[in-house]
């Protein structure tokens, strides 16, 4: 299987956003031939001062404006893919636990978010973050404009540093390009410091006691042939896939961002050979979540 599990989960707000990575989740699951379950969680608001609604009152509210905004995203996405097997989940928990829960057999979860850096009302950078630093399949980001949430026939970019997860977000990657027929960018970027101290002995002269003369030209080939390396495997398993290869000097979300210009969306594991290995996410994945303006999957098991 492209993906392992038993269903796509959409987070659903209300908000035009959410909608967005419904629709768009929606492709994907009528793709993979999965069903698509919605989902709204939200805890109920406490007492307020001076209003007169008991505890339980201001739940039935609560529980009538979560099947509100599902009925609402369910009629859409009936209107615009009938196809699809539909499920809808509402819950009294945080929003993150609540996605978390209904994602427990999952292929795959979609987040809608909006803007440079920000997101939609209960989706909140927090709520994004801890769901993809804590689900046990791939977490989708999606950002676009609502009139643009079809698959087309762009690349998929992936970010392939040579890592473990790096490796199974490339295999995703390849997988997905080959169910719809489009392209694969591979990016790999390497700074001066970590190439120079495995480049070839030939590619740096000393000159003199402090000197040093370094062949960038040929330690650019040689990160070049090492990422064609990385690819290989995934060339000979997708003969079928065409595949751009993109190595460069310098950061790894900037190069990424650069791929998307031309890209339907970018997936990257969830930690990778980067600078900031201590980090549940990584600094590459955080990036691309405030900046980008495509989908982000972001590669998660449940041993990432």
């Amino acid at each position: 299987m492209v993906l392992p599990g038993k269903h796509i989960v959409a987070g659903i707000d209300g908000s035009e956003a959410s909608l967005g990575a419904a629709k768009w989740a929606a492709e994907f699951a009528g793709r993979l031939g999965l069903p698509l379950h919605l989902v709204h969680s939200s805890p109920a608001t406490g007492p307020i001062p001076d209003v007169a609604f008991s505890a339980e009152e201001l739940e039935e509210m609560q529980q009538a404006h979560r099947a509100d905004l599902l009925n609402s995203a369910e009629t859409e996405l009936r209107g615009c893919a009938p196809e699809i097997e539909l499920k809808s989940i509402a819950d009294n928990k945080a929003p993150a636990a609540g996605l978390l829960e209904a994602a427990g057999q999952a292929a795959m979860i979609v987040l809608g978010a909006t803007g440079a850096g920000s997101v939609e009302r209960w989706l909140l950078g927090s709520t994004v973050l801890r769901v993809a630093n804590k689900a046990v399949c791939p977490v989708a980001v999606w950002r676009g404009e609502l009139a643009d949430t079809a698959l087309d026939d762009r690349p998929i970019a992936v970010g392939s540093d040579g890592s473990p997860i790096s490796e199974a977000a490339t295999q995703l990657a390849f997988e997905w390009a080959r169910l719809l027929s489009v392209p694969v960018t591979a990016v790999r970027t390497w700074t001066g410091s970590s190439a120079v101290a495995s480049a070839e002995p030939g590619t740096i002269q000393k000159r003199g006691r402090t000197a040093l003369v370094i062949d960038w030209d040929a330690i650019a080939r040689s990160e070049e042939h090492e990422l064609s390396t990385i690819i290989a495997p995934y060339r000979e398993q997708f003969p079928d896939v065409a595949v751009e290869l993109r190595s460069r000097r310098g950061s790894a979300a900037r190069e990424l961002l650069y791929a998307l210009d031309h890209a339907q969306m970018a997936i990257v594991g969830s930690k990778g050979w980067g600078r900031v290995r201590g980090a549940l996410l990584g600094s590459t994945g955080q990036n691309l979540l405030h900046r980008a303006d495509r989908p982000i999957v972001i590669y998660r098991t449940a041993d990432s």
